[in-house]
């Protein structure tokens, strides 16, 4: 399937998911080649971001382009992380590709979103949009994994948990410690 168009599928069935519709999986290509188009739409998100900035004036330069780019793969990868330790607990996932794509696209989406409330106003937004995602992963957990409502609020809550965790050792990596303690 081409990239544009899986991501455009999976934006509908976003809209279907926080609107509580059923049936949705179908929208998401819940395979490994939906999970490289999901990362790169999330990627390509990531340098559009990047672009925004140097265009509002904050150029960060290559090595800060690259600098960025890791490091917002490291809340990526800590989504991934719980899904898998979630699909390994409860082996009544129908596998980590149920999560995995859609959360994926969700943390895409979620930039989308953020970008121009930064530009606005920086750091206003941030638990606003912590609290979607996570109400986004819920949708995902109960529409396309077909979890239970607690085993679901369960696993949006660890995910935001890690998500904020991550953030503060991002955070303490980029500024070496300093005005933490």
């Amino acid at each position: 399937m081409n990239a544009l168009p899986e991501f455009w599928a999976a934006v509908l069935g976003w809209l279907d998911l926080i609107g509580g519709r059923k049936d949705v999986a179908d929208k998401f290509n819940l395979t490994a080649r939906g999970l490289i188009n999901a990362t790169g739409c999330y990627f390509a998100v990531v340098l559009l971001s990047l672009l925004v900035a140097a265009l509002a004036g904050q150029s960060p330069g290559l090595i800060g382009t690259l600098v960025s780019v890791l490091f917002n793969a490291i809340p990526l990868l800590a989504i991934w992380l719980v899904i898998w330790a979630t699909a390994l607990a409860l082996r009544v996932v129908p596998g980590p590709m149920a999560l995995l794509v859609p959360a994926t696209y969700a943390m895409a989406l979620i930039l989308i979103i953020r970008v121009p409330l930064q530009l606005l106003a920086p750091d206003l937004f941030s638990n606003a949009l912590l609290g979607a995602l996570c109400f986004m992963l819920f949708r995902a957990a109960r529409g396309v994994a077909g979890l239970g409502i607690g085993t679901a609020l369960a696993f949006a809550v660890l995910s935001a948990v890690a998500l904020v965790l991550v953030t503060a050792a991002i955070y303490m990596l980029a500024t070496g410690g300093a005005g933490i303690g």
